[in-house]
């Protein structure tokens, strides 16, 4: 990089260097020539004047001929200084020279260097995938980097091998570089769509790396591997998680029970297996925790429910604490009405209605369509009963819960 800044300086200090020479030689050029028309303006005149003064010219006819001599030269002189019209220096012009010798030499010089990268990096390709297969966890990231930009070659060149793009897809997932690990894995499953490494593979690389669609995109890869390998632990075991993430924990467990009755006694898997479907068992039975909340509204204040508001059903902690663990909301027209409230309808994935040993059960009508209290709201008294497998409960909006304004 620091020969190439040099060589530009001199290249830019060459070009300013030749125009100034340019310069230079039109300048003694253009003196030369007004040295020479003086001369001949002289020797005219020296003649005139030995004209005159030997009588061959009358006094009359000499100054006639001097004006017009005059005439002559000055006529001659003007010529000279308008053939070269010195312009002021463009600001712009060296920076533009130099943009253009840049452009030039990278184009030159960079893009050769690149490819000659490349081209070295694929000569030490099979040397370079045995140093990453066998230390692995100890490869450096310029290492990581050279074997990738030399697979890349060979792919440009032989892209029909689905097997080198996984092992790309990988390289590009260790270097974090997450959009061409994905289109890698897509290349390597669109040449061989039932490869079972490269299916498990890409949903493990989806599970880390992406959101709920992409979770879905991994179930949908774990299930075409379950039915090719009903068998397969690995597809097992991240289908079982895929499963728990979304809530169906009896799915989670169906899967990692499968996945028990193939780990053998004494596996270090297996005790881990135990714990998660041990942990989708609590999970399943804290989901079926129900309570189910009746709302009634005497027919008095059913005509100050105001057009378009909204009924919210919540629980939150007995001892006052404001955060919901869990809310249902339906049209307040609907009124009276029945819902049922659970751990499906918390707000936090870590604040549930199993988390609380008693549960406080309120409703609002709000007509702004916020939960939070404001004058004009409808509100009925609540209630704190114990949290239990099933519970059932009634709540009255009356005129004494309406806020004035």
């Amino acid at each position: 990089m620091i020969k190439l800044v040099l060589t530009l300086a001199a290249l830019v200090i060459l070009a300013v260097i030749v125009v100034l020479l340019a310069r230079l030689f039109q300048r003694k050029q253009d003196i030369r020539r007004d040295a020479e028309n003086q001369q001949w303006y002289q020797q005219r005149l020296r003649e005139l004047e030995d004209d005159n003064d030997n009588g061959r010219l009358s006094a009359e006819e000499y100054q006639q001929a001097k004006v017009e001599l005059d005439k002559t030269y000055v006529t001659d002189s003007r010529n000279i200084e308008d053939e070269v019209r010195w312009l002021p220096a463009k600001p712009w012009l060296p920076m533009l020279l130099l943009v253009v010798i840049s452009v030039g030499f990278y184009a030159g010089f960079g893009s050769w260097s690149l490819q000659r990268q490349a081209d070295q990096a694929l000569q030490q390709l099979p040397e370079l995938g045995k140093t990453v297969l066998q230390e692995q966890q100890q490869v450096d990231a310029e290492t990581l980097s050279t074997f990738a930009l030399g697979l890349r070659q060979k792919l440009q060149r032989q892209g029909d091998d689905p097997i080198a793009w996984w092992i790309y897809a990988g390289l590009m997932t260790d270097l974090q570089q997450f959009d061409q690990a994905n289109n890698a894995f897509e290349r390597s499953l669109k040449l061989d769509p039932d490869r079972v490494g490269t299916l498990i593979s890409y949903a493990r690389f989806l599970l880390q790396n992406g959101g709920a669609d992409a979770n879905q995109k991994a179930a949908q890869l774990l299930a075409r591997v379950l039915r090719l390998e009903p068998s397969n632990i690995d597809a097992l075991s991240l289908s079982g998680f895929v499963a728990f993430e979304n809530g169906n924990y009896q799915q989670a467990i169906n899967a990692w029970q499968q996945l028990l009755q193939l780990t053998p006694d004494g596996a270090a898997r297996r005790s881990a297996v135990e714990q998660a479907i041990a942990d989708a068992e609590q999970r399943m039975q804290q989901d079926a925790q129900q309570l189910t909340v009746t709302v009634e509204v005497s027919e008095s204040l059913r005509d100050q429910i105001p057009a378009g508001a909204t009924l919210f059903v919540y629980v939150t902690a007995a001892d006052g604490a404001p955060m919901p663990a869990a809310v249902k909301r339906v049209p307040a027209s609907s009124l009276p009405v029945t819902v049922t409230l659970s751990n499906r309808d918390s707000m936090l994935p870590d604040y549930r209605m199993s988390s609380l040993s008693q549960w406080k059960v309120q409703a609002r009508v709000s007509a702004d369509d916020k939960i939070d209290a404001a004058a004009g709201d409808l509100n009925a008294e609540a209630k704190v009963i114990k949290a239990k497998e099933s519970a059932t409960v009634t709540l009255q909006l009356s005129e004494q819960t309406v806020q004035e304004k």
